[in-house]
C-alpha cells in the first residue's frame, strides 16, 4: 500500500507489480466488518454477576461444602429469578464459588464434576425435593470434568476477592443461554483418589430463621436412652415453602410410622388401644391424625454409628403461603416391631417468609431425593457475555 504523510516524498516509487495488490472495494469492506465484529467482540468481554448481589466483595454469614471436594455428593441450586433480570438473552459462560472468610488455610485438591442447567418449572419456594422435579425440558450438560480446589491462604473478610487462590472455577464447555425464569443449576461431584480437599468451604448465604419444637409425653421401646428420646425435628426446616424433616431411630430394617395431628391433653395408652405394649402411650387425639407416613429403619453404615439402631426419616413440604404463618402440628413415631412409641414434638411454623429467593438441594447422586434449604444457599459468581 502507498504511504502518506509529511515524508511521502522521499520514498522511493512504489513498483507497478504492488500496485496491483491495493486493496479493492470489496476488500476494504471486509476489512471493515472484521474490524468492527473485533471491536464487538471486545465490547462484550465477558462480565460478572454475583448472587446475591450484596455479596460481591463481602463475605456472606455462612459456608457450605462443595460437591465432590471430599465425598459424592449432588446438589442442585435454584436462583429465582429476581437476581438475574440483567442475563436475560445473555450465554452464561462459567460459575464460581468463593471460599468463606476464616482465618485458616484451605488445602487444595481436584474433583470430578458435571454440570447441567435448566430452566427450572419450579420457584425456588417451590422447590421440588426430587432433583428430577426441579430440572427444566431445556436442560443442557454445560461441563463435565475436573476441577481444581486451590491452596487458599487465610482470608478474614469481611472483603474477599475473586482471585485465583480462592475461587473454585468451572469455565463451561459449552455455553448456556438464559432466557427468563428460575436457573437450576444442577451439580454432581465425586472426589478423586489422593486429591481430596477436606476441608474447603464455600461462601453461602443463610437467613436467620426458625420455627419452634416442644416435646410432648414421653417415649418408650429400646431406644433414646434413659429419657426414650427417639424422636426428633429440625426447627430450621419449619419454615413457608420449606421441607419440613422429622426423624426417629429405631431397630434397623424395621416398619416405623409418622403420624401427625392434634395433641391429646392426657397421655393415651396403647393397650387401651388392643395393643400389648405396657408404658407405651399415644400423644395424638386419634380422631385428629391428619396424616400418617410408613417408612423403614435404614440402618447407619458408619459402624461409631450402628448402636443406635436404624434412621427412619419423614419430609413434609409447607406451603410458601402466609397461612402457614404460626400453623402447629404434633409428630409422633410408632415402631411397630416392638410395638413402641416415640416421644411426640408439637411444632410450629415461622411467621415469616424466607426472602433470599434461592433453595439448595443436597443430596447423593444415587439418591433420587435430596435436603431442601430454602434459607441456605452458595454465593456464586456468574460469567456472561
Amino acid at each position: 500500500m502507498r504511504r502518506t504523510g509529511p515524508d511521502v516524498n522521499f520514498l522511493p516509487p512504489m513498483p507497478h507489480y504492488l500496485d496491483a495488490m491495493q486493496p479493492s472495494p470489496n476488500h476494504l469492506s471486509l476489512l471493515t466488518s472484521i474490524l468492527f465484529f473485533g471491536a464487538l467482540a471486545h465490547a462484550q468481554a465477558p462480565s460478572h454477576l454475583v448472587v446475591p448481589a450484596a455479596y460481591t466483595s463481602t463475605d456472606a454469614v455462612s459456608y457450605a461444602w462443595i460437591a465432590g471436594a471430599s465425598r459424592d455428593v449432588r446438589q442442585q441450586t435454584l436462583i429465582g429469578a429476581s437476581h438475574l433480570q440483567n442475563l436475560i438473552g445473555h450465554p452464561l459462560l462459567a460459575l464460581e464459588l468463593r471460599r468463606t472468610a476464616a482465618n485458616e488455610t484451605y488445602q487444595g485438591g481436584a474433583a470430578n464434576l458435571t454440570v447441567v442447567l435448566s430452566t427450572s418449572p419450579n420457584e425456588p419456594l417451590r422447590c421440588d425435593s426430587e432433583f428430577a422435579g426441579n430440572v427444566g425440558q431445556d436442560a443442557l450438560a454445560v461441563f463435565s470434568g475436573t476441577v481444581t480446589l486451590p491452596t487458599s491462604p487465610p482470608a478474614t473478610g469481611p472483603s474477599v476477592a475473586w482471585s485465583a487462590n480462592n475461587v473454585v472455577r468451572i469455565a463451561f464447555q459449552t455455553p448456556f443461554v438464559y432466557h427468563g425464569g428460575t436457573l437450576c443449576i444442577d451439580l454432581v461431584g465425586q472426589p478423586i483418589a489422593g486429591q481430596n480437599a477436606n476441608w474447603w468451604m464455600a461462601d453461602a448465604e443463610f437467613e436467620d430463621l426458625r420455627g419452634t419444637a416442644v416435646e410432648v409425653g414421653a417415649g418408650c421401646g429400646l431406644y433414646g436412652g434413659p429419657q426414650h428420646q427417639w424422636s426428633f425435628t429440625s426447627e430450621r426446616t419449619l419454615l413457608p415453602g420449606a421441607h419440613a424433616s422429622f426423624w426417629a431411630y429405631g431397630p434397623a430394617n424395621a416398619f416405623a410410622i409418622a403420624a401427625f395431628g392434634v395433641s391429646s391433653p392426657v397421655p393415651i395408652p396403647l393397650q387401651s388401644l388392643g395393643m400389648s405394649a405396657p408404658g407405651c402411650s399415644l400423644h395424638l387425639q386419634p380422631g385428629l391424625v391428619m396424616s400418617t407416613q410408613i417408612t423403614l429403619f435404614e440402618p447407619e453404615l458408619h459402624p461409631l454409628l450402628q448402636s443406635r439402631g436404624g434412621v427412619a426419616e419423614s419430609r413434609l413440604r409447607i406451603p410458601n403461603s402466609t397461612g402457614m404463618f404460626g400453623l402447629s402440628m404434633t409428630t409422633q413415631w410408632l415402631d411397630l416391631s416392638q410395638p413402641a412409641t416415640s416421644n411426640a414434638i408439637q411444632w410450629t411454623v415461622a411467621s415469616s417468609m424466607p426472602t433470599i429467593d434461592m433453595a439448595l438441594v443436597d443430596g447423593v447422586p444415587n439418591d433420587p431425593r435430596g435436603l431442601v434449604s430454602v434459607h441456605h444457599a452458595h454465593v456464586w459468581r456468574i460469567e456472561h457475555l
